[in-house]
């Protein structure tokens, strides 16, 4: 299986996340195609015989725009497999994964409006993408629990409508939903997924205890300030094949 990496500009760590979110993937990827990170630029760990760049900017101020942008650079302007996963650079392994057969995962369903606690660009883009998922009478889950997303190459194309009113709206949707909704009513059958993203580690012990039976994890900025940076180094001390 191929896999897409997401990676933007302003990494308070050296782009240290996508390092250790590549040696988990060393570590734990069974049946691993091709890696493509689609980014500004490649941080000069990475070894570029081992990896495809997709050269991709930021041109908006919404992470999610840029993240369609990056996508579809990749869909058109690169040798990118049919099918493909969408990672992150926040996302890491800890149990050996089968990417061959990786699920199809689902969290929930996507919100109707913005409330008092969840009222950003964020949740506006999730609404605003729900509209437009019914709008085009399509479903209306959730693909963002912060792991691995299915993409079909001819099938984004085949919606280029629907995916271009998305990010010509203000306030922008989320691709990941409109790609898993899509192939949903194309017979992809989603599962829900027990979301893993860590914000604060009082101990290792409390971090293994949030992962839980996870497959992987996502970290937040905060979390790298209360230990996680050294808890990634524990846990993946070897250099995987992507670096020099």
């Amino acid at each position: 299986m191929y896999i897409l990496y997401i990676v933007g500009r302003g990494s308070g760590w050296n782009n240290n996340e996508l390092r250790y979110s590549l040696r988990s993937l060393d570590k734990h990827g069974i049946n691993v195609g091709r890696i493509f990170i689609a980014a500004p630029e490649l941080p000069d760990f990475i070894n570029q015989k081992a990896v495809t760049w997709v050269p991709a900017d930021d041109p908006t101020d919404r992470n999610h725009k840029n993240i369609q942008h990056k996508v579809e650079r990749a869909i058109y302007g690169s040798d990118i497999g049919d099918h493909f996963l969408l990672s992150s650079d926040d996302h890491f392994y800890v149990r050996d994964t089968d990417f061959d057969n990786y699920p199809y995962y689902k969290k929930g369903n996507l919100p109707t409006q913005l409330t008092e606690n969840h009222n950003n660009g964020y949740w506006e883009s999730l609404v605003n993408t729900r509209k437009i998922l019914e709008r085009f009478a399509l479903g209306t889950f959730s693909t963002n629990p912060h792991c691995n997303t299915h993409y079909d190459k001819q099938a984004y194309i085949e919606n280029q409508l629907l995916m271009d009113t998305g990010y010509l709206s203000k306030a922008g949707a989320e691709v990941n939903c409109m790609m898993g909704n899509i192939l949903a009513e194309r017979g992809a059958k989603y599962q829900n997924y027990r979301d893993v993203k860590i914000y604060h580690i009082e101990s290792r012990e409390h971090l293994l205890k949030q992962i839980g039976q996870n497959h992987c994890f996502s970290i937040s900025d905060v979390a790298l300030e209360e230990g996680m940076k050294e808890y990634l180094q524990e846990l993946y001390p070897n250099k995987s094949r992507y670096e020099l």
